[in-house]
């Protein structure tokens, strides 16, 4: 019996990272073949997350399979501009997307698109729709984000008003972004109107002084108890010592803990944020927090009482801090900022480090380089002025 052909199949495309680019292979009778890569991506199936992630992955492209395979039978494929579709109510199809990352526990990602929507609402009204949104309003948008005063999350009358941090603005506008880059893929608008604004104008972070602390400073925090039952300060001192994010250090697991062929531990993990791979060397510093493993196993969690979310984390360091007398603004972060400031301070150069933290550009690295340099200038104005008590001959 003949089979008839798909006119859509799912096909993947090996990437040098390791990971595979998902595509749409669109064949039609009297049409020239299209290839359509949908920005999903799957990763190598080395822990739970990496297959929760694939499962997703791969549920969102069959949905926009399903979705071109019932226009070709419609005759509608290709018409993408379609009154019913820019017509669409743009607030609605972002709060289905909230909806669907609650649904897959994506809380976070939930939680930033829920800041956007808000600010969206408050700039246009919730009427939005998809035919209204070009260049020009995603300028304006910007231009309000610059002007804008009041964070929607702590929203209360009686609150004074203060700007919205630069970082803040970037994943405001990040996100609406990375809605119409998917209205694209699902063949709601042609094309992203905000790819055709100017680079410069679009939201950017300010550099600004990062938080980091002197050995002194670790050497406090180690002799201050810790009376919370959980091992944020144990997971704390580790991570100024290895330069680990809170993400990673709350997922890695003791299978990750390797002995490398110098005969030294390292650890092998995939970082959360980037999903790169990273081979981390150990030092005697690092491994004096990692706890006894007891009966633990190899598939679970090295620091097992790390609070959730590293909000709640940092409630604790603030604690620590205060009894540890230290006056900076410390969060988990901070643990990363020291281990490179660290690093480059005693000599280690800026290559190995980029490499030590995980970053794929070494811009990203050059600011703790920054920083050392700028302790450099003060450093060397310590010395009093030596000629101010001095007379000079007369001749």
């Amino acid at each position: 019996m003949y089979k008839l052909k798909e006119p859509v199949r799912i096909r993947f495309k090996e990437l040098k990272d390791g990971n595979k680019s998902i595509y749409l292979d669109i064949y039609m009778k009297g049409r020239k073949r299209e290839y359509k890569f949908l920005n999903l991506y799957l990763h190598p199936e080395q822990s739970r997350e990496d297959k929760e992630w694939n499962h997703q992955q791969l549920q969102l492209a069959n949905a926009i399979k399903a979705r071109h395979i019932i226009q070709i039978q419609n005759g509608t494929y290709g018409f993408k501009t379609e009154a019913n579709e820019m017509d669409r109510n743009f607030i609605k199809y972002c709060q289905d997307i909230v909806y669907e990352y609650k649904r897959n526990n994506q809380r976070s990602c939930a939680v930033l698109l829920e800041y956007a929507i808000k600010r969206l609402v408050r700039y246009k009204g919730a009427d939005i729709t998809f035919r209204q949104i070009d260049k020009e309003f995603l300028v304006g948008f910007i231009e309000f984000l610059n002007k804008d005063s009041r964070d929607f999350d702590k929203d209360t009358d009686a609150r004074a008003p203060r700007a919205i941090s630069s970082g803040y603005k970037v994943v405001l506008f990040a996100r609406v972004m990375m809605v119409l880059n998917r209205a694209v893929r699902e063949n709601i608008i042609m094309k992203n109107p905000g790819k055709d604004i100017d680079p410069r104008h679009k939201p950017k972070y300010m550099q600004k002084n990062r938080c980091y602390l002197t050995i002194e400073e670790l050497q406090r925090i180690i002799q201050t108890p810790c009376l919370m039952k959980n091992d944020v300060k144990r997971a704390f001192l580790f991570c100024c010592f290895c330069g680990l994010r809170f993400s990673d250090v709350r997922a890695i697991t003791w299978k990750e803990l390797k002995i490398g062929k110098d005969g030294l531990i390292q650890l092998e993990t995939r970082m959360i944020k980037t999903r790169q791979e990273l081979f981390l060397p150990l030092s005697n510093n690092a491994l004096k927090w990692i706890p006894e493993r007891g009966n633990a196993k190899e598939d679970d969690r090295i620091f097992q009482n790390l609070p959730k979310q590293a909000s709640h984390a940092n409630q604790t360091l603030k604690t620590l801090m205060q009894k540890a007398g230290i006056c900076k603004h410390v969060t988990f972060h901070v643990a990363r900022h020291t281990f490179a400031t660290l690093e480059l301070s005693f000599g280690a150069d800026i290559y190995t480090v980029s490499k030590l933290l995980g970053h794929t550009k070494i811009q990203t690295t050059q600011i703790y380089a920054k920083i050392i340099d700028e302790s450099k200038r003060k450093a060397v104005n310590l010395i009093p002025d030596c000629y101010s008590t001095i007379e000079t001959d007369k001749e």
